[in-house]
């Protein structure tokens, strides 16, 4: 049984490749998204009409940034499962608080893009007001858990 619990570890090789597939695979998704918005951002230069564009910019990075969360994952899978890589001290991740802490920092970044992205397109002044207080709440629960976590440690 130990044998068999010590080698299911590899498992997590499904999980890291297949995040890590997702994660390259909506890199090259947005980065094709970006070129085309910046084709058209040139091409309706001369254009009078509102083409939307910093809506459409600010939507793409919204998901270069889950990108981003994927790699984070699927490195840190690898890291705590399988063994070790050469990666910059920062993005080093030594146990599940590390992963939590780093998933949470980015998440607080994709809910502000994404309020951001909600805010360009500007619509409904009340209902944009209930979405900041809603994603206030929420990246100030995510901080006050990394500030919480950070006091134990």
């Amino acid at each position: 049984m130990k044998a068999i619990l010590e080698n299911a570890k590899y498992a997590v090789i499904l999980a890291v490749l297949s995040s890590l597939i997702a994660s390259v695979s909506i890199f090259i998704w947005a980065s094709v998204k970006m070129l085309a918005v910046v084709y058209h951002m040139f091409t309706d230069l001369l254009s009078t009409e509102a083409t939307g564009t910093t809506t459409h910019a600010v939507a793409i990075l919204d998901s270069f940034i889950l990108a981003v969360i994927l790699y984070i994952f699927s490195i840190a899978l690898y890291e705590l499962f399988i063994g070790e890589l050469k990666l910059p001290e920062w993005l080093v991740i030594k146990d599940l608080d590390d992963l939590k802490k780093k998933l949470s920092s980015v998440i607080a970044l994709m809910l502000a893009v994404t309020f951001l992205e909600h805010l360009a397109e500007w619509n409904d002044p009340q209902g944009t007001l209930m979405f900041a207080i809603a994603i206030g709440t929420v990246i100030f629960a995510l901080v006050f858990y990394m500030k919480t976590k950070e006091k134990k440690e």
